[in-house]
């Protein structure tokens, strides 16, 4: 693949839309292939121009100075952009995605995919009219041998999937929501359920195959001054008998970041856990068999058969990865492995979690006459 792209002649020209906390990883993921010539940062486009500069600043020498701008019509109208990223706040994802698949742009979009079903809906159609390739940023599917533990449950050697699991701890102190007005906002945030765990929602959903049918969930505002919840306990019955458990919160110590996954099938159990940014994985079947090193020695060397020897330096950034498929999702004509309809299920997912909560039941999945506007006042 990796000679395929090089022999194509064509060096897929980049934007970057936002240089905030979440570009960092993007940024180490596009210089990795730029230095293959894969692609090139053609272009950044933030408000801040501070923030423009301190991408700048970690950008190595011997790359072309992109363009910057303040706003992105201004780059799309002067540079023909193959790959537009947006890592912008939420509420700002649909209206930035049109103007780049209008442009005949393909799209990588920052989780959560939009805040809005009806905008999810849209952007997703407007890119299959476009054929254009759009992804969403749920980064949990892009760990290396995460794709390897799918495959392998899905094979049905330790048999059918009972139920799963997961909780996100992903501490955060007052700081961190005082920072940004829109921190920790129902309308423009949604809290630690849809900010802070919904890429551990969306990797079970995709490890079980699950097609909810209904959600039932408690909110809880602990030790924040926000207008969110800092801590949501849920459960999604979904179908052929089985239960997905969420817990995430932000409540917990903010130097001690975590988030654990367990799944239960009929002959075996795989668990994972991300603490302190060292993943763990244990896949056992009954018999006792430990099938994880095997797994994960052939995504390794998946990887690198893709992307070369020096990937295993990016390891621990799962950009990385996402960037890979994402081209070799334009070379082949393919679907990204997350792509449009993965990021609109997680919303519909959180959504049902956030109306079951506020209307004190169990409901039906997906939601209906529902959004997340419908959340504010919830505490008062």
């Amino acid at each position: 693949m990796v000679k395929r792209r090089i022999n194509s002649g064509h060096c897929l020209k980049i934007a970057l839309v936002g240089c905030g906390r979440a570009s960092a990883d993007h940024l180490k993921a596009i210089h990795f292939f730029e230095r293959r010539r894969f692609v090139e940062l053609a272009a950044i486009v933030d408000m801040n121009a501070k923030a423009i500069e301190s991408a700048l600043a970690v950008r190595p020498s011997r790359f072309k100075r992109p363009s910057i701008s303040d706003n992105i019509d201004d780059i799309l109208e002067k540079t023909s952009i193959d790959l537009t990223v947006i890592a912008t706040p939420p509420v700002s994802h649909f209206s930035l995605a049109e103007k780049a698949l209008n442009a005949n742009s393909h799209l990588i979009v920052e989780k959560p995919l939009t805040l809005d079903l009806g905008e999810a809906d849209k952007m997703i159609a407007l890119a299959r009219e476009r054929k254009r390739k759009l992804a969403v940023g749920m980064k949990y599917r892009y760990i290396p041998g995460v794709r390897e533990i799918k495959d392998f449950i899905d094979s049905g050697v330790i048999g059918d999937i009972l139920y799963g699991s997961t909780s996100v701890r992903w501490g955060h102190d007052q700081a961190y929501y005082d920072q940004a007005r829109w921190f920790g906002t129902w309308e423009r945030d949604g809290g630690a359920l849809m900010n802070q765990s919904i890429h551990a929602v969306d990797l079970m959903a995709w490890l079980m195959n699950a097609t909810p049918l209904t959600a039932t969930a408690v909110l809880l505002r602990q030790c924040h001054e926000m207008e969110a919840a800092d801590l949501a306990v849920g459960t999604l019955t979904l179908c052929d008998n089985r239960l997905l458990h969420i817990e995430g919160t932000t409540n917990t110590n903010p130097k001690e970041k975590s988030a654990s996954f367990f799944l239960r099938c009929e002959r075996g159990t795989v668990s994972a856990s991300i603490a302190g940014g060292v993943p763990k994985i244990s896949v056992i079947s009954d018999d006792g068999r430990k099938h994880q090193r095997r797994l994960l020695l052939h995504a390794l060397k998946n990887r690198i058969k893709r992307d070369g020897a020096g990937v295993i330096r990016r390891l621990g950034n799962p950009y990385t990865f996402m960037y890979g498929d994402m081209l070799d999702a334009i070379d082949m004509d393919r679907m990204p492995l997350a792509h449009g309809e993965v990021g609109r299920d997680a919303l519909t997912i959180v959504l049902s979690l956030f109306q079951a909560a506020r209307e004190g039941r169990t409901v039906s999945y997906p939601p209906v006459d529902f959004a997340l506007r419908d959340m504010v006042g919830f505490f008062d």
